[in-house]
């Protein structure tokens, strides 16, 4: 938080101090600015990653226009300044807009801007399409899964009704085996079983939904 600072002025306001990207101590008019100031500074800090020295001087430059056109427009809103003084609107508008102009030039210089922003966006493509066909490939699996568990069942009913069909009432007594004793095999084994396997499928497409 800005921290209010003693210094000698003509107008003996109150400043605040903040740091800049560099540590250097920064004033500024009020508290209101200060906080503006230190919350732009640590977004910026936090969402680009700046390699070198040159970079936070370029950003300390970049939030110290920031800050002139936040005072301005400030100003240009409420219809005076700091002290109460009137503003004049058309001074502040040309001064707002040469300063919008440099802003959106450091920005380009310090590959913040929103070209960039788009180019990112794109590169990261290729990892989304990677993406896309790794769920393809499980979506495969899982398709290889259900074809397995339905040929395995079709051959095991397609031997208990044949071996039904060629036994007569004592054998298929002797083997359990019935009209009632097929549907109780369906019911028990093949319907838990299939739905149990959809299920784990569905519960980890749930998770990769999300995701895209």
């Amino acid at each position: 938080m800005a921290d209010a600072v003693e210094i000698e002025n003509p107008y003996g306001l109150q400043l605040y101090t903040v740091q800049s990207p560099t540590g250097s101590p920064f004033h500024l008019q009020t508290e209101q600015e200060g906080i503006w100031y230190e919350r732009q500074r640590d977004m910026y800090l936090e969402h680009n990653r700046f390699t070198n020295v040159s970079d936070l001087e370029d950003l300390g430059r970049l939030l110290t226009l920031e800050i002139m056109v936040y005072r301005w427009t400030t100003w240009l809103t409420q219809g005076f300044d700091y002290l109460a003084g009137r503003v004049n609107e058309t001074e502040l508008k040309n001064a707002i807009k040469e300063y919008s102009v440099e802003i959106r030039l450091v920005k380009a210089s310090l590959g913040i801007d929103r070209a960039q922003r788009e180019k990112d966006k794109g590169e990261s493509v290729g990892d989304y399409v990677a993406m896309l066909l790794r769920r393809a490939n499980e979506f495969g699996v899982h398709r290889n899964q259900q074809y397995e568990k339905s040929v395995t069942y079709l051959w095991e009913l397609i031997s208990m009704v044949e071996t039904y069909d060629r036994c007569d009432e004592q054998e298929r007594r002797e083997l359990d085996l019935s009209p009632e004793s097929i549907l109780e095999w369906v019911r028990t084994r093949v319907m838990p079983e299939w739905e149990q396997l959809n299920d784990d499928f569905r519960a980890n497409q749930a998770i990769w939904i999300a995701d895209l």
